[in-house]
């Protein structure tokens, strides 16, 4: 059995505000050591629960949030944005994903960090319901045939991933700083936050043959809210129906619609032609400024448990 272990970085254990998840900060290097502590459990957690295989896919900003040196070393890793055969690389064998670390959707009230795909929108829908990603990335995998089993992060984020995914085993993470910051206590909630990461990563791969693959029918309809008209004006070089901060889409399943997200997103027009020998210079970038050229971590007094 191959398992996927995805990670973003915003429902880590030990993260507490943005910094720590915004590359290039002293803070996020702080983040990063989180993340993957993380990670490590939930790959222990997926070879005890019957994987022969795991590869760790980095779906934070540009990638390389994790620290790949300090990665259990069983683990194939990939890092950055891919244009075949997906926008997360080659993953097509894989028999289940557990997603680590999630947030909540762009325009959730109170959450920690909520954004959907990219921060430039204020809110997602798909067929007029407000989305996460676990909704998007979900549906997407779910049409390659790989379901989600397991999903950590906030209280807000997991309760939005489980009304998409209601057979995923899920773990809860405190986003307050005292939380982090408070001694011999904060060692206590990491050492045992962790030890149930390993726990139900294991349950979810043991019992991956009851995990469903998400699958949207088509067609779908997308709306993607921008936080401002600017911003609107600027991403939309495809023509896509605009209204104010308002675009919208059509597709017949989520594959296609998710690389017309994607298009919106990351690759204008004049940009598209040359988007493969771009993303794989963007990858090795980001792969030696990560690893080489980080800036010294900053834990602003958290428990580095």
């Amino acid at each position: 059995m191959h398992i996927g272990v995805f990670a973003d970085i915003e429902g880590s254990f030990g993260i507490w505000r943005m910094r720590q998840c915004r590359m290039g900060t002293r803070e996020w290097q702080y983040g990063r050591s989180c993340l993957t502590k993380d990670v490590n459990h939930v790959i222990q957690g997926a070879f005890d629960g019957g994987a022969d295989k795991v590869t760790v896919k980095d779906t934070h900003e540009v990638g390389f949030n994790c620290l790949i040196n300090k990665l259990d070393p069983r683990a194939r890793y990939i890092g950055g944005h891919y244009i075949k055969p997906s926008l997360f690389g080659k993953i097509t064998d894989l028999d289940l994903v557990l997603y680590v670390a999630i947030h909540a959707a762009s325009g959730t009230d109170g959450a920690f960090f909520p954004h959907t795909h990219y921060g430039i929108f204020s809110e997602v829908r798909l067929n007029g319901k407000r989305v996460c990603e676990m909704d998007i990335y979900g549906a997407y995998l779910g049409e390659l045939g790989i379901p989600i089993g397991f999903v950590s992060g906030e209280y807000i984020a997991v309760k939005q991933a489980i009304e998409a995914l209601p057979w995923a085993k899920s773990v809860i993470v405190d986003k307050r700083k005292e939380t982090y910051a408070s001694g011999e206590k904060s060692f206590r909630y990491l050492k045992d936050g962790r030890a149930l990461l390993r726990q139900t990563a294991q349950e979810a791969a043991r019992h991956a043959s009851r995990m469903q693959p998400l699958v949207i029918p088509g067609p779908l309809h997308f709306e993607a809210v921008f936080r401002t008209r600017q911003l609107a004006d600027k991403f939309n070089t495809w023509d896509f129906k605009q209204t104010g901060e308002r675009v919208e889409w059509d597709s017949e399943n989520m594959i296609d619609g998710f690389e017309m997200l994607n298009k919106l997103t990351f690759f204008p027009q004049k940009i598209y032609p040359v988007r493969r020998p771009l993303t794989f210079f963007m990858r090795n970038y980001f792969r030696i400024k990560s690893t080489w050229f980080a800036p010294k971590p900053n834990p602003e007094e958290a428990a580095e448990g």
